[in-house]
């Protein structure tokens, strides 16, 4: 692991975008912005451009929402972004001229957790985050899944309902992001408002279409009847997934993380434990916190660059002299 690098390290979420400066593990400088949502497809670069431009780096890494095609360099059909198809890896490279890395932001995090986190000295270990959708990397028998573009586990978009009317941003049926993510939480909402017969706040609320994942949890720990039964559902609902990846994957941890996770922990972990044996063959292995919590995909991004993972220098690393 090299700590002498200076390192551009970049997290694009769907909702917030985060730059910071390192040097090796030292933070030098950090912003956090709204991700761009127009302006075409070289919105978000030219933002990270603009932030990054008056410090030294000698790398840039980026862990980035997807899909992703790592062989251009571009998000593809992003579902939970309206700019849904951006370049990053090419105007970055451009305009700084020094190695770019992409990944995919849990990808990217669990590769943070395993190098920096709670994750090392373990051989297989999964990250999951619960936020705006829900993402997943892993690290099996000590390599990082990447996959051929990059997107070799998106499991938000499982399917866990066959009979679920609720479309995923992507356009698919029943997804676990569709049943769970924080971009579906009104109509979800909507839906089980819909079915219930509760007389609640909480069920107002989700009648009118106004709920979010902050009003959600705001209710259910005021004792509203209606939030409570929606997060015991949507607790289900990521049982059942963590059981999925549980069955794929046998890591030895799970680490979570994401925005509505790490602020709802004391709400969601206990669920999750109360069902996920009902779901898993396999007996499920210890389930923590993120280690770098919201910055875990900062922290996987500078993990990239110190350490960088054959798995994702063949794909991504762009130099003087690639086409």
């Amino acid at each position: 692991m090299d700590s002498s690098l200076r390192v551009l390290a970049v997290d694009v979420g769907a909702s917030k975008l985060r730059i910071a400066i390192f040097h090796g593990l030292d933070l030098v400088y950090r912003a956090i912005i709204d991700t761009p949502r127009n302006g075409g497809p070289y919105a978000v670069a030219n933002a990270i451009i603009r932030y990054a431009r008056d410090y030294r780096f000698d790398v840039a890494s980026i862990a980035s929402i997807g899909p992703l095609d790592l062989v251009r360099g571009w998000v593809t059909g992003t579902p939970n972004n309206p700019l849904r198809d951006f370049a990053l890896r090419d105007p970055i490279y451009k305009s700084f001229n020094v190695p770019v890395y992409i990944a995919n932001d849990c990808v990217a995090s669990v590769w943070g957790e395993y190098i920096l986190g709670n994750g090392r000295g373990l051989n297989d270990i999964v990250y999951v985050t619960i936020s705006t959708g829900i993402g997943v990397g892993a690290i099996v028998d000590g390599h990082l899944l990447v996959g051929r573009r990059g997107n070799s586990h998106e499991a938000g978009h499982i399917v866990l309902d066959l009979n679920s009317s609720l479309k995923c941003g992507c356009g698919g049926l029943g997804h676990w992001e569709a049943l769970a993510g924080g971009s579906n939480i009104s109509k979800l909402a909507k839906l089980k408002a819909l079915e219930s017969t509760y007389t609640s706040k909480g069920r107002e609320i989700a009648l009118s279409g106004g709920m979010s994942s902050e009003i959600l949890y705001r209710l259910a720990r005021e004792g509203d009847v209606f939030a409570l039964n929606l997060v015991d559902y949507l607790n289900r609902v990521h049982a059942a997934g963590l059981a999925s990846l549980i069955a794929v994957y046998d890591p030895e941890a799970i680490f979570i993380g994401g925005s509505i996770y790490i602020y709802n922990e004391d709400l969601i972990a206990p669920g999750i434990m109360k069902y996920i044996r009902e779901y898993s063959l396999l007996e499920p292995p210890p389930i923590r916190r993120a280690t770098f919590d919201q910055d875990s995909g900062l922290y996987g991004a500078l993990a990239i660059a110190l350490k960088t993972p054959q798995e994702i220098a063949r794909y991504t690393r762009y130099s003087e002299g690639d086409d």
